[in-house]
């Protein structure tokens, strides 16, 4: 029964390192984040966008879309993406971390 829970465990792991995004034709394609990094750069068209705007559905996970000011904890995770709103509603940045 142990070795049925590491299992599944693992594979739960396995399944947060590769996420679907769109790709510029619109097509959905695996985007691969086994590599420890997240996908910022994939993420830039989101500046500028107002924040309901914002699929979270489309964004490879762990994420997080906050506000300048917001509480967050300060941990540095450098596969997690983060979407930060501006005073004005909209995307100001899109980072790691």
């Amino acid at each position: 029964m142990i070795r049925f829970f590491a299992i599944a465990g693992a594979s739960a792991l396995l399944a947060g390192c590769a996420t679907m995004m769109d790709d510029e034709n619109g097509e959905m394609e695996v985007v691969d984040r086994t590599g420890g990094e997240c996908a910022a750069q994939q993420f830039q068209l989101l500046i500028g966008q107002l924040r309901d705007e914002v699929d979270t559905s489309t964004l490879p996970v762990p994420y997080r879309v906050y506000g300048r000011g917001d509480a967050v904890t300060m941990d540095y995770r450098p596969d997690r993406l983060n979407v930060v709103i501006g005073d004005n509603g909209r995307v100001e940045r899109v980072t790691c971390g």
